[in-house]
């Protein structure tokens, strides 16, 4: 039995994400990796409760901490199920207040948003089996084109971005800005992981859930916004394109790493039920490679292209 791991399942799209894989995915183990363990697994009690499926489990882990990502790689390599069939990087924060600190000092938008989910994704690739397939949950408000009403992000260095320097701006514009160049982090990881698999059957792709009103990710938010966000927003679901409900974004998450209609997608961004182009930072060559090269640093982590194809072979 292979395992199928997804972060941030204790709410919101990836609660959803791991409901519908427990209605898809008959053979296989579900791991929910929580702060809480007790959290977790009333989260699970949840899911047997609503699907029937018995096959889950869950293992404690703190994105903002790379000791508990490394302790929480250890626990899986002594489970029988230590084979990995999907590992969705779903979890994420969006600080918009004072600014906060991953418990390694990074700036913790871009500390468990991209270095937690690099650092996760590279200890665990040793895992992945033949044909399996890693997402990132990125977001639109990566591409500055669309015009969304956020500040669009700026890619400088991984050292920067994690450590933080002092700004007279206000607290919700860096908030802002730090989450979208977060997201758009996501995309380029995905697009590297993918360059740097492909000579294995592994599929890398990024996911864009689309705007998903009432999930947790308003917890900084004003009082107001956090009202419109849980009670007026989730109407638009119902009269524009790309408004999910977080039961529909889970849903789509965790299609398009399950479903056979989309096996043969590699190294894309799906947004709105489908392949997208992106913006044109997330393609920048150098962008990439800098991120990739200072994540590997900072993370203390290693890329091992010899095992990686050999998974992809096995």
């Amino acid at each position: 039995m292979d395992s199928i791991i997804i972060t941030g399942a204790t709410s919101g799209i990836g609660f959803e994400c791991a409901l519908q894989m427990a209605q898809i995915a008959k053979n296989e183990q579900i791991i929910i990796p929580a702060r809480n363990i007790k959290a977790g697994k009333e989260v699970i009690e949840k899911i047997k409760d609503k699907t029937g499926y018995k096959s889950l489990k869950c293992l404690e882990l703190d994105l903002a901490s790379l000791e508990s990502i490394r302790k929480f790689s250890e626990s899986f390599a002594k489970e029988k199920n230590n084979s990995i069939s999907i590992l969705i990087n779903n979890a994420g924060v969006q600080n918009i207040g004072a600014t906060q600190y991953t418990a390694d000092g990074f700036e913790q938008t871009f500390g468990v948003n991209h270095l937690g989910s690099f650092a996760l994704t590279m200890r665990l690739l040793p895992y992945m089996k033949n044909e399996g397939h890693i997402t990132f949950t990125s977001s639109e408000t990566h591409d500055p084109a669309l015009k969304k009403p956020i500040e669009p992000p700026v890619y400088t260095s991984v050292q920067e971005l994690a450590f933080s320097k002092e700004t007279s701006e206000k607290p919700n514009i860096v908030g802002q800005r730090r989450y979208s160049t977060s997201k758009l982090c996501n995309i380029m990881t995905a697009y590297e992981l993918q360059e740097r698999l492909k000579n294995t059957n592994i599929r890398v792709n990024a996911y864009d859930p689309g705007m998903t009103p009432g999930t947790g990710l308003a917890k900084t938010y004003s009082p107001v916004m956090r009202f419109l966000w849980k009670n007026v927003f989730p109407v638009m679901t119902l009269l524009k394109s790309n408004i999910h409900t977080p039961a529909q974004a889970g849903r789509n998450l965790a299609n398009l790493a399950y479903s056979e209609k989309y096996k043969d997608l590699k190294g894309i961004y799906f947004s709105d039920g489908k392949v997208v182009k992106t913006s044109v930072d997330s393609y920048n060559r150098i962008f990439q490679k800098s991120l990739w090269n200072g994540s590997l640093e900072l993370t203390k982590t290693t890329f091992n292209k010899e095992t990686s194809e050999k998974n992809g072979s096995r």
